[in-house]
């Protein structure tokens, strides 16, 4: 009789460390989507998302599964938006397709060269080298860099208002049991 209790006390400790591992996992996943705000690597929607999907797990917090799939939408939605962004800015700024192209070349280069700052600088290099290309001068080439620099930054900013919302229902859904 004794054992059966000792291993019963043990399948309890090890059901709560598995949950409080899992919702550890979930809000590294969630700062990791943070972080991805400002990098063109991490997919922070997603990342932020997949903190969520770990959560679901938990037998700590109760997620169902419309508020899953509801969230996978809107990170699906803000992950493409933030992929056509930029180049849609640029476009509308008045960039010539070689414009939109190297803005696209120059922000996935500008991050291996210059890390997440890379981003803006070589989407500007890039779509000032693209509209060179295409032979346009003066405040043309500029109209294509800001648009650029504007489309970054609307996505980046997307993101982080995003994933910080994220985080905010992550924490509010996790503090209820410990707090």
């Amino acid at each position: 009789m004794y054992n059966f209790f000792y291993f019963d006390f043990l399948l309890i400790k090890w059901t709560n460390f598995l949950d409080q591992l899992l919702e550890l996992i979930g809000l590294i996943l969630m700062v990791l989507g943070l972080i991805g705000c400002f990098t063109p690597i991490i997919p922070s929607p997603i990342t932020s998302w997949f903190g969520f999907f770990i959560l679901y797990f938990s037998s700590n917090v109760s997620i169902d599964f419309k508020f899953l799939a509801f969230t996978l939408l809107i990170s699906i939605i803000f992950f493409l938006g933030d992929l056509y962004l930029p180049l849609f800015a640029a476009k509308k700024f008045g960039s010539s397709k070689k414009g939109v192209l190297g803005a696209g070349i120059g922000l996935f280069l500008g991050f291996f060269v210059l890390g997440p700052i890379g981003v803006i600088f070589g989407a500007c290099i890039g779509a000032f080298i693209g509209e060179l290309m295409n032979n346009k001068r003066g405040d043309k080439i500029l109209n294509g860099v800001i648009g650029s620099i504007v489309g970054i930054l609307s996505g980046i900013i997307l993101k982080f208002m995003v994933s910080l919302f994220f985080l905010y229902i992550y924490l509010e859904k996790t503090f209820k049991i410990y707090f």
